[in-house]
């Protein structure tokens, strides 16, 4: 059940997803490295979701660390 949900959340703010990825990576190849560790690091982290917030914005924050540490 987590996966499914996992999934389902992820489609749901994909535009998140990318809008933070063209953001920080003009070239299309670390575009995708940015994005494929983010999913990752969004998996790694699901299960701590505690729903204080609302899930795009614990998302956005998940992808913007994960960017930041990305472009160092």
């Amino acid at each position: 059940m987590e996966k499914d949900q996992f999934v389902s959340v992820i489609k749901e703010n994909r535009n998140l997803i990318f809008k933070i990825c063209n953001s920080y990576c003009a070239d299309p190849e670390n575009r995708k490295d940015l994005q494929q560790e983010i999913l990752i690091q969004l998996w790694k982290s699901f299960a701590k979701f505690d729903g204080r917030v609302k899930i795009s914005t614990w998302m956005y924050k998940v992808a913007l660390n994960t960017a930041i540490f990305f472009h160092r």
